[in-house]
């Protein structure tokens, strides 16, 4: 699963090469590409609970230091002409740091349930693609003087894990400001020739390429046969491949059918030590644990409308990740399992999960769907938005579990007291996503309004399910309650 170790000084890293070279992945375009259908939007929205307004100016003179130091952030994407090649990045020189850092009072004391609606309408926003895909708001008038941090990115520009690989730096562990820091000026990023220009260099240099590619494939042949067991591991992968591509998801829930544009967002949170002490006990992973919770949650809210299943077909992001990798970008799988709802024993659901995710890492293809997506990401928009909207819609629930800041962080003053992350619907009908914080969890749930007809429903009986799990009656809270009349 995601690598849930908390972050730490080792982690710290200059971030001028966030995000990665100028070219998106093959994966990271096929994501841009989809927005075109309004049903399969890449938005990832983090909310930061804050014990207090920051003061405005400096958390300004922090966003022109992190856009400064990040070049990604001042970048917007351009698609190559007919769709032919890949899309990339260039620096926008339009950009203006007012227009993506925005400042919104609500009538005061707003209640939880008030800002995860802001939060929510201004995660179901579309960018504006002429500009980088990342906006911040600042949230002021909650109740007891505190207020929000809303950041807004496209999925492209990296997976969870980079993303706190970025926010890990953004962050200060001292409420008190830093020393005064030099702007490095960056030096403009080269502009991109034409796609005529671009088509003629690849096809002189593929031709030139050829001769040599020849000899080099017969030499690697002939040494692979050569090679003692070669054409065993070939089939291995090959077998492996075709259960990855071929496996069918369950059946999806009746009760959860339904799809709109509609988002609608909860949050939990409990006692990160607590939580691994359970999962401890158990013989689990927190991972384990943190699914045997969503599908007991999900199991209450069938069964209490009188319409239970014995599975659903689930999908959790498994990160290929390597200490190669560079920092931000999109480097993970989906695995796709079908949680048991006809399993009662929240000890149990965890073996369950933690034998499937064994098995998951040692298939030999577990990266196939990244290798096919070079062909996947030519297929024309309008087909690949059609097939790709009919995977994930077979899938009813996405999960994903991110580590996250194990210790106090500050932004411009202000305490971070809660960090949940609420990820898109790409055609499922709910999105779970685990952040660990400052030794809590939190959990942000993003619904379909369409599929999850009674959320507040919902958030109970994923309440009751931690706390099932965990050991501890009450123990889990719920963030957001109905909005008072």
């Amino acid at each position: 699963m995601t690598d849930t170790r908390p972050f730490s000084a080792a982690d710290l890293h200059p971030l001028d090469g966030w995000g990665g070279g100028p070219v998106m992945s093959h994966f990271e375009g096929v994501m841009w590409r989809l927005d075109a259908n309004p049903r399969m939007r890449s938005t990832m929205t983090a909310v930061e609970i804050l014990d207090h307004a920051p003061d405005w100016q400096r958390l300004r003179a922090a966003h022109e230091r992190l856009t400064a130091s990040v070049p990604r952030f001042r970048q917007r994407v351009v698609e190559p002409l007919l769709g032919l090649g890949t899309p990339h990045w260039v620096d926008d020189p339009d950009f203006s740091l007012d227009y993506h850092l925005r400042r919104l009072r609500v009538p005061e004391p707003a209640t939880p349930r008030q800002l995860l609606e802001q939060a929510q309408w201004i995660a179901m926003t579309p960018f504006d693609r002429a500009r980088p895909p990342w906006e911040v708001t600042l949230i002021e008038g909650l109740a007891d003087g505190r207020a929000a941090y809303v950041l807004k990115m496209h999925h492209a520009l990296s997976d969870g894990h980079g993303m706190m690989q970025l926010l890990s730096q953004a962050h200060s562990r001292s409420p008190e400001p830093g020393p005064p820091v030099k702007l490095r000026l960056r030096k403009p990023a080269a502009p991109l020739p034409s796609t005529a220009t671009v088509l003629g260099q690849q096809l002189r240099a593929g031709l030139s390429r050829l001769p040599q590619q020849a000899r080099t494939l017969a030499a690697d042949v002939a040494q692979g046969l050569q090679r003692p067991g070669a054409a065993q591991e070939a089939l291995r992968y090959a077998q492996s491949a075709a259960r990855m591509l071929g496996r069918k998801p369950a059946p999806k829930s009746p009760l959860l059918a339904g799809r709109s544009l509609d988002w609608h967002f909860d949050a939990l949170d409990f006692p990160l030590d607590a939580f691994k002490a359970a999962s401890k006990r158990s013989g689990a992973s927190l991972n384990d644990a943190y699914i045997a919770g969503i599908a007991g949650g999900v199991r209450r809210y069938h069964e209490q409308l009188g319409q239970p299943i014995d599975k659903l077909p689930m999908v959790f992001p498994v990160s290929v990740r390597t200490a190669a990798d560079g920092l931000g970008g999109n480097h993970f799988v989906g695995g796709q399992f079908d949680a048991p709802l006809d399993e009662p024993d929240p000890v149990a659901c965890m073996k369950q999960v933690g034998a499937f995710v064994e098995h998951l890492r040692e298939e030999p293809a577990l990266d196939v769907l990244l290798r096919v997506m070079p062909v996947v990401g030519r297929l024309p928009t309008p087909l690949l938005g059609k097939m790709m909207s009919g995977v994930t819609a077979a899938q009813d629930v996405q999960a994903t579990n991110v580590p996250g800041l194990r210790h106090p962080v500050y932004i411009a003053g202000a305490r971070v007291t809660h960090f949940f992350g609420f990820g898109p619907l790409p055609g499922c009908a709910a999105m779970f996503a685990m952040l660990s914080h400052d030794q809590r969890c939190c959990i942000g749930i993003n619904t379909d309004a369409a599929a999850v007809r009674e959320p507040d429903r919902l958030v109970e009986c994923m309440r009751l399910s931690f706390d099932e799990i965990i050991g501890t009656p009450g123990i889990t809270q719920v963030f957001a309650g109905p909005a008072k009349p």
